[in-house]
């Protein structure tokens, strides 16, 4: 009880910061679309932040099972490299006795998975979709670029050739059709510009234009001249797609009876909240199965890390096969659970069998 304490805490620190480092990692990859969006439309820091914490469950169901894989691997690795694996063995211990600690951080990343799938992720992404919408569609003030035309509104569109500071501005041109009688054009060669409720324009030495519907001009010079454009709160937001990762998996059963179309990707999507229980066990058992086996040749040594990943990434890869497979045939769906819950099964007779999988490879 007392190894079996020490082993699970060493192990368990392992896998968690495994993970966070595969989070980080994922989170510097993901970041950029939203730094992006964020700094086109003029949002908050904060909003980047909560956009982040958003993300954070359907990045935890990517890093959570490999964090389990990394954590089990380097704290198994450094028992035996400690000579600790070896000393537990003499003292009785069986592979599967040893290994108890990885299988039960192991339960408890895959039971946290389960709770993140089912009832965090839908909640948390439809939140995340709705502020990356709002943000792309209301963001609070217009930014200005240089040599962009921008549509302050349905009637309005500014252009500025050259942005000096936050509020001088060169080459001004904006053309404005709320008189419907007449289209009138400002050129300015400077001005600046300031925002609040409204953004408040004030071009210096330009021309004021006035149109008619029957082509006739008036010009008006001006050495000063301030305007105010107000912006659209009001514009329409589009459509937005709902995905997959928004509705619950009882929505996603519900829906797969109503869209016939969409039905393989549907119930792929859905039972995919179950399948993912899996992972973090069996990647956990492909651990103990390499490290903990009876065979130390010096030729296993040197494989083992390596047989160890490629098992793992192949397990993923026939999973996600597996999944795209039921989107076109939904006769596959047995399969996304009798192959996991197979693997499990004969990891688990291996381990308490004492069996050699490495038999083939030693001299």
């Amino acid at each position: 009880m007392i190894i079996t304490s020490y082993i699970f805490k060493q192990t368990s620190k392992s896998v968690f910061v495994s993970t966070c480092v595969l989070l980080g990692v994922i989170w510097l990859s993901q970041s950029f679309r939203s730094i992006k969006l964020i700094i086109e439309k003029g949002a908050n820091f904060s909003d980047f932040l909560i956009l982040s914490l958003f993300s954070m469950p359907s990045w935890l169901i990517i890093a959570l099972p490999f964090g389990t894989f990394a954590g089990c691997m380097i704290s198994y690795l450094k028992l035996q490299n400690d000579k600790e694996i070896i000393v537990m063995k003499s003292a009785g211990l069986s592979p599967f006795k040893i290994s108890k600690p990885a299988i039960l951080v192991a339960v408890v990343s895959s039971v946290t998975l389960f709770v993140i799938s089912h009832f965090i992720l839908p909640k948390t992404y439809t939140n995340f979709k709705l502020l990356q919408n709002e943000i792309r569609n209301n963001g609070q003030k217009v930014i200005f670029k240089d040599n962009v035309f921008i549509n302050v509104n349905k009637n309005q569109t500014i252009f500025i050739g050259n942005i000096t500071n936050s509020n001088l501005l060169e080459e001004i041109f904006i053309q404005d059709k709320t008189d419907n009688s007449n289209i009138v054009e400002y050129f300015s060669k400077s001005g600046s510009v300031f925002i609040d409720d409204a953004i408040n324009l004030r071009m210096i030495k330009g021309t004021r234009i006035s149109t008619d519907k029957e082509g006739r001009s008036t010009i008006l010079n001006f050495d000063n001249y301030n305007l105010t454009v107000q912006e659209d709160k009001n514009k329409m937001v589009g459509n937005r797609v709902v995905e997959y990762n928004e509705f619950s998996f009882f929505q996603l059963l519900k829906k797969a009876e109503k869209k016939l179309p969409n039905q393989g990707k549907l119930l792929a999507e859905a039972h995919t909240r179950n399948t993912v229980f899996f992972m973090p066990i069996i990647f956990a058992l492909i651990v103990m199965l390499t490290i903990l086996n009876d065979n130390y040749s010096r030729l296993v040594k040197t494989y083992r890390k390596t047989f160890a990943i490629g098992l793992v990434f192949i397990m993923q890869s026939l999973v996600i096969i597996l999944k795209n497979a039921v989107h076109n045939d939904i006769s596959l769906l047995p399969l996304m659970y009798l192959f996991p819950s197979s693997v499990l099964f004969f990891c688990f007779i291996l381990l308490s069998k004492k069996i050699n999988t490495y038999k083939n490879l030693s001299y």
